[in-house]
């Protein structure tokens, strides 16, 4: 059987797993995550993924492929998804129902989309009209991928020399993952994914989706705000982002910062200018004696977190607000800035709902705690076709 290649380019990283299917589940076999090219994404939201090309085929070199099915999850802002009530016909007429709906809410020429249907669940039987007649509905989910995206992806699979067997979007592979390995019928998840520029938040019902809201806030935005507006040090950003405790006297973390810092001048990785190796030292010098500006940074680094925090929060007003009665259970994170320092805490404290990081304990064997968090969308495309 040929191996699953499930693919996510990110605007930050680029994810690919591998693996193969045992009784309708994907079990990892290998996995690489690497940096997106500059240039994939530009600024004027034009796309280029064939800047891919060569960074993929040398990570799947690394992985020993040099053929298999190639599963895509397409995570990019120009993808439209809507949720429709629709009547209850044949899949030959709900495809002309459905692209009937997408002239009507996509920003132009439908001829340049690729339009696929997903069935969520059946509807209630409900009026239609002014008529006493009653009409089963499906709550439908309506996908419109520009071919300028979708195509680029095929130009891609072919010069990897792999078959693309499918391209999936953000919303449905999290959501196959999701079903799989979280969802529970009497419990309201909110999955919220931290990327480098933005933030995916997914709601379910049970097992059946809710809504997803996409804002443009995500950690590369956090750390220039805090450095460039600020004018923080950006290896205090850094510390203070994903290796700050919390704990009272700040002090007592200066040795432990200060080894941090001193192991990133010593690494052969890491290009140290010497402006930048100017501003590690300082770094140094100011955690040996009192460090005023540490209370401030962490008053800016909250007033992030609680920029993020609202838009969180509008979600789950949303889904109360349209669920009267009904209330979420958990929020889970996941992503890039799953482990941002103390902020599980700040958004149960902040919203009053439990908050973890996501646990993805069934794939520690193979993935890294930090690897898997970003391994979501990747891992649900390979899902595609599994019952």
């Amino acid at each position: 059987m040929p191996k699953r290649i499930g693919l996510e380019i990110g605007t930050a990283k680029t994810k690919i797993v591998v693996g193969h299917t045992v009784k309708n589940d994907f079990k990892i076999t290998g996995y690489e995550v690497f940096d997106t090219v500059d240039g994939v994404y530009s600024i004027d939201e034009d796309t280029d993924l064939l800047r891919m090309e060569l960074p993929i085929k040398e990570a799947l070199s690394r992985l020993h492929i040099r053929s298999g099915n190639l599963f895509v999850t397409i995570s990019n802002e120009k993808v439209i998804i809507r949720t429709r009530e629709l009547p209850r016909v044949s899949p030959k007429e709900m495809y002309g129902v459905v692209r009937f709906e997408a002239e009507n809410f996509l920003p132009y020429d439908i001829d340049a989309f690729y339009i696929d249907y997903k069935v969520l669940e059946e509807v209630a039987e409900q009026k239609v009209g002014q008529t006493d007649q009653n009409e089963v509905l499906f709550n439908v989910m309506i996908i419109a991928a520009p071919k300028e995206i979708v195509d680029q992806y095929i130009v891609l699979a072919n010069k990897l020399k792999l078959k693309l067997k499918l391209a999936t979007v953000y919303t449905e592979a999290s959501t196959k993952f999701f079903a799989k390995h979280f969802l529970e019928e009497g419990k309201n998840n909110l999955f919220v994914d931290i990327g480098s520029k933005f933030t995916n938040m997914t709601m379910y019902e049970g097992f059946h989706y809710f809504a997803n809201i996409k804002t443009e806030r995500g950690i590369s935005g956090m750390f220039d705000r805090l450095v460039d507006h600020h004018g923080y040090n950006e290896h205090d950003v850094k510390y203070y982002l994903y290796n700050y405790t919390g704990k009272a006297n700040l002090s007592e973390n200066a040795g432990e910062r200060i080894d941090l810092i001193k192991a990133s001048i010593s690494s052969n990785e890491t290009e140290t200018s010497l402006k930048n190796l100017q501003k590690k030292l300082e770094s140094i010098q100011n955690l040996k004696g009192t460090n005023e500006d540490d209370s401030k940074l962490i008053a800016h680094r909250n007033h992030e977190y609680d920029n993020l925090i609202n838009e969180i929060n509008r979600m789950v007003d949303f889904f109360k607000s349209r669920k009267y009665g009904i209330f979420v259970d958990n929020i889970y994170l996941f992503g890039g800035g799953a482990y941002l320092s103390n902020f599980s805490e700040a958004v149960e404290e902040s919203i009053g709902v439990n908050c973890k990081v996501l646990p993805l304990t069934t794939f520690n064997e193979i993935l890294d705690k930090e690897s898997s968090e970003l391994m979501v969308p990747a891992i649900g495309a390979c899902l595609g076709g599994l019952s």
